[in-house]
């Protein structure tokens, strides 16, 4: 069947039509969907909208191996490692977060030594966020993407490092909270 110009014309722009909407919820679903407007984890904190007595747990989470989560569901699939209630604990984990510096901090050939989950529970909401340590030969640094208030897109996330982080660790790492 040979079309005549106008009808590969009209196909053509349909065709393109197709891909640009394709094309629009690809962007929508990897970069917009789960973000919310507003300063995310450390920002909030930084800023004095979250403070330790606004945190009413922390919840230490498993994170999937191979992929980030990104909807509610697979969030809720993961497995909680531990809760932090303790006000102690929070107050303490929250004052070395204070300190977390924007931006990433330059390694060379650094290898992934933990990776964990955070869901900071505040009395009204949540913040999800993702921490990683780092290790090469030459120094170590925690990782932090904070992502803003009630998100789940880790793509919205602010990256932040700390490089005096030990008693942050041993805070998350404790099994009894």
């Amino acid at each position: 069947m040979v079309l005549s110009p106008a009808q590969n014309r009209l196909l053509n722009i349909a065709a393109l039509i197709f891909a640009a909407f394709g094309l629009a919820w690809i962007v929508y679903l990897q970069a917009i969907r789960g973000t919310t407007a507003g300063p995310d984890f450390v920002q909030a904190l930084k800023s004095g909208k979250v403070t330790a007595d606004s945190v009413t747990s922390i919840e230490v989470v498993e994170p999937p191996p191979g992929y980030s989560a990104f909807t509610a569901s697979e969030y809720e699939r993961l497995t909680c490692l531990a809760t932090i209630t303790d006000q102690t604990a929070i107050s303490h984990l929250l004052t070395n977060l204070q300190s977390a510096r924007p931006g990433r901090y330059s390694q060379n050939h650094p290898s992934l030594q933990t990776h964990m989950y955070l869901k900071v529970n505040c009395q009204e909401d949540f913040f999800w966020l993702s921490v990683e340590e780092y290790q090469d030969a030459r120094s170590a640094v925690l990782t932090v993407e904070a992502n803003t208030r009630n998100a789940l897109n880790p793509n919205g996330a602010t990256l932040y490092y700390l490089r005096n982080y030990s008693e942050v660790l041993d805070l998350l790492q404790q099994k009894e909270k």
